[in-house]
């Protein structure tokens, strides 16, 4: 039972990540936050202040602008 609660709590855990602003292509431009696939609070690009929403599913997101 122990191990599947660390399990859980891994699945839990908040993800970072750096990507590439997809409106003005800054490097690295927005930091997103992610927890179960869904973002953390909006994201927002450095340079242009394009913002990605919070609760998107970011790999959906991210082709549905494409």
């Amino acid at each position: 039972m122990i191990a599947f609660a660390d399990c859980q709590d891994l699945r839990k855990m908040p993800v970072i990540k750096e990507i590439d602003c997809p409106k003005c292509g800054a490097k690295k431009g927005i930091e997103v936050i992610e927890r179960e696939n869904h973002t953390i609070g909006d994201s927002v690009c450095d340079r242009c202040g394009y913002a990605i929403p919070e609760g998107a599913v970011l790999e959906l997101y991210l082709e549905q602008l494409t």
